[in-house]
């Protein structure tokens, strides 16, 4: 009579082999949780700027982005048509007008109020960095002053 099935040695070597699997696989998984958080929120802004860009080029009205976010700390931001706190703008992909940053995201930038002209390009180039809370990972988006191009570096 033949038996099949596995001996337990067999188990216990294939149970070692998967704990040393993943003892390689969980820190790069949350390695990669981490860029692709900072990734995913840099696309968004960035994509968001472009928007407002295009709006106040095509309004011919300037916009102001308004970053809530103090001591570089997590915090939110905002648009609004003019300099002088005109109509708030809700973006199409946002329900509210005060967007958030996510809690394990830190924005700084170099200017609070980021305006773009009525040409739809800014006063003077702007860079806004958005890093993560254990501050070992970092994007920016750079903003032309010239040529008003949004890009992520």
């Amino acid at each position: 009579m033949i038996k099949k099935g596995f001996t337990l040695v067999e188990l216990i070597i294939v149970v070692a082999i998967l704990a040393i699997l993943a003892a390689f696989a969980v820190p790069n998984y949350f390695n990669f949780l981490k860029t692709v958080t900072i990734t995913e929120q840099t696309e968004k802004v960035a994509a968001e700027l472009r928007y407002i860009r295009d709006y106040a080029a095509a309004r011919s009205i300037p916009c102001v982005l308004t970053i809530t976010a103090p001591n570089g700390t997590t915090g939110s931001y905002r648009f609004n048509e003019d300099n002088s706190g005109g109509e708030d703008i809700v973006l199409p992909s946002e329900p509210t007008v005060e967007i958030p940053f996510p809690d394990n995201v830190i924005v700084t930038a170099n200017l609070d109020d980021v305006t773009f002209t009525d040409t739809g390009r800014p006063d003077e180039e702007i860079r806004i960095t958005l890093t993560n809370s254990q501050e070992d990972l970092s994007k920016d988006i750079i903003i032309n002053q010239v040529t008003g191009r949004v890009s992520i570096q």
